[in-house]
Order: C-alpha cells, then sequence, then structure tokens
C-alpha cells in the first residue's frame, strides 16, 4: 500500500469534522463510542452538545445518570453510554480524571474494545494501533481482493494484522483517520468514487471491476419479531411511564407495554392484579426496528379503576419532554 499517497490525500481532502481537528483523548473516546453504529451527520449536534456540557472527564463521572441518558436520547443503543459514564467514574477514581496513555489502560475500561482503544491510541497518542471498523473492512477487502466472510472474527482478524503492519510503517494519527475517511467518502458500499481514490491503481477490486463482490458478507439472521400491546395510561394532566431494567434500553422510559398479542389478555393479567383499565377510543399501531429485532405495538388509550401498578411512575404531559426515552416509545402520540 502507498502509505504516503493515501495520507497525502487525507491531508487535502478530508471533512473538517470538530472531533477530527483535535487529539484530546477524552474529546476522541466520546466521538468514537457516539459514532458506533450512528452516521457522522447525526453525531455532530449531540457531540458538540455533550463537549460543552461535559468539558471534562470529571464534570461526565458526577453527571445524573438519568439527565446523561436524556442528553443522548435519539442515539440508540444507551448501554454504550452507559459504559462510557462507569468508564468515566473510573479514570476519575483511578487515574486522577486524567485519560490514560497505554493500550492496556485504555482497553481495559469499561465498553472499550479493540477497534476503540486501537482508534484513541492512534489518533489521540500517535501510537501504532490498528482500528479496524467497517469502513476499514471495507477498504482493505477491496483493496485486497479478500474473498472471506467478514461476519467471521477469523477473517476480520487477517484483516486487522494487515491493518497492523501498514499503521507501523505510517505516521499512525494520520494513517487512521485516512482509512476511515476513505471509507466513508470515497470507498463507499454503493457507487463508490474510485477514480478519485488514491490506491486505485493497486486496489484489486478496481482493477478487475469488483466493487461490489466485496467484502463479502454472509446472510444476517432475519429480525426477531415481538409483539406488544402498550398503554397510554391517562390520569388528571399526565400519563404513567415505567423506567426500564431490561438490557435494551435500560434506564429509559417507556409506556407499560405487555409482551401479548391481544388486548384481552392484557385486560386479564392486569385485573389479576387488581387493576381495571377504561378503554378510550380505537388502538393504533406502531412500528420500530432495532438491529436484530422489530417491535410492533398496538397502543392503547385508557384510564385506569384503582390503583396503578407498582412499578409505574405517573408525570405530566408537560414533563414528558424532560426524561429519557427511548425513539421507539417517543415516537407515539399521547393524545388520543
Amino acid at each position: 500500500m502507498d502509505i504516503r499517497k493515501l495520507e497525502d490525500w487525507y491531508q487535502k481532502h478530508h471533512r473538517k469534522l470538530s472531533f477530527r481537528m483535535t487529539q484530546n483523548p477524552y474529546h476522541i473516546w466520546v466521538s468514537e463510542v457516539m459514532l458506533q453504529q450512528t452516521q457522522v451527520d447525526t453525531v455532530l449536534p449531540y457531540f458538540e452538545r455533550f463537549i460543552q456540557k461535559y468539558p471534562t472527564i470529571d464534570e461526565l463521572a458526577i453527571a445524573d445518570e438519568e439527565t446523561l441518558h436524556k442528553d443522548v436520547e435519539g442515539l440508540g443503543y444507551y448501554r454504550r453510554f452507559k459504559n462510557m459514564h462507569l468508564a468515566a467514574k473510573y479514570i476519575k477514581d483511578h487515574h486522577q480524571g486524567i485519560f490514560p496513555k497505554t493500550y492496556e489502560e485504555v482497553i481495559a475500561l469499561p465498553g472499550i474494545g479493540k477497534y476503540t482503544a486501537g482508534a484513541i491510541m492512534s489518533i489521540a497518542y500517535n501510537k501504532p494501533y490498528s482500528a479496524l471498523d467497517g469502513n476499514v473492512i471495507r477498504v482493505l477487502s477491496r483493496y485486497l481482493g479478500n474473498p472471506h466472510d467478514m461476519r467471521e472474527e477469523k477473517n476480520k482478524k487477517v484483516l486487522d494484522q494487515y491493518n497492523q503492519q501498514q499503521i507501523e510503517r505510517s505516521t499512525p494519527e494520520v494513517y487512521t483517520q485516512a482509512m476511515m475517511e476513505l471509507g466513508a467518502i470515497l470507498c463507499r458500499p454503493k457507487n463508490p468514487k474510485c477514480e478519485e481514490c488514491p490506491l486505485n491503481t493497486s486496489c484489486f477490486a478496481y482493477q478487475r471491476n469488483e466493487m461490489q463482490s466485496y467484502p463479502y458478507l454472509s446472510r444476517l439472521k432475519e429480525k426477531k419479531n415481538e409483539f406488544y400491546i402498550t398503554l397510554i395510561i391517562h390520569h388528571n394532566e399526565g400519563v404513567y411511564v415505567r423506567k426500564r431494567t431490561e438490557t435494551l434500553l435500560n434506564g429509559m422510559y417507556e409506556y407499560p407495554q405487555f409482551e401479548f398479542e391481544s388486548i384481552a389478555s392484557v385486560v386479564q393479567f392486569l385485573e389479576e392484579k387488581g387493576i381495571t383499565l377504561v378503554f378510550h377510543g380505537e388502538s393504533s399501531t406502531y412500528q420500530h426496528i432495532f438491529t436484530h429485532k422489530i417491535w410492533h405495538m398496538i397502543v392503547c388509550h385508557v384510564s385506569l379503576v384503582g390503583k396503578p401498578d407498582s412499578d409505574w411512575i405517573w408525570i405530566t404531559i408537560k414533563d414528558l419532554d424532560n426524561i429519557p426515552m427511548s425513539i421507539a416509545h417517543r415516537k407515539i402520540s399521547i393524545f388520543k
């Protein structure tokens, strides 16, 4: 690989993104966490607001968890931010609030895996550690003509080893960002701009016009369908919500919902707990698609006869905007 040509291309053509204009390891860490499974354009306003509100690791460490969840509402994959909060507390307690400087210390932090550790070490500290994300996998698969299934870890490992060899010959802070940027703006999944690519003269796929053949990705399992009855329980000038304790969307609020396909089953279940529902008008349907599952929700507007369930929390309509809630439920209309 012509490292110099790649790095020269990056210096001239990279996007001027706020989190790429710094070597502050805290800022780079926050950006990499936010960018997991999330598009750059979506992340940018969140990142800028986040750094303004939590300018140091110490301030992030002492943040209220519920407030933090609210600050990242809409980005999804909320477990990553729970881990980031835990890591900030650890850095405050064990590293005096200073982001650690060795790979071993960085990868030991909650929520940080090999890719994120490599990105931080190379971009912030200019150390030669491979950072292999989806963009880099696509670039290297095409460049090398690697035909193997990139959903399998053993095949990703081969590319990671090659990437490590290249970064050891490079300026790490530039190389890592150049590979990411190349995959994002030129070596795109569809309609790649190969004529503009600094590596096209030695790219296996481009020379054979086989760009769409790489990377090879075996078919994903079909998403699991889950069916819920979701209740908008009206009371006075507010509604009832509950705080999730499940792994998915842990710590986010939702309207009470039940994994039943029939409204009658929910009515019977609640009546056995001494809770009677009064229905208001027709039900409506909503759907929300996660990475591995789809929620199908029948939404019913109701009021109660008797006391609410012990884990339901009453909140005013006005204050609904101030609590962290997943997009799956945020998009449900609370009006009948």
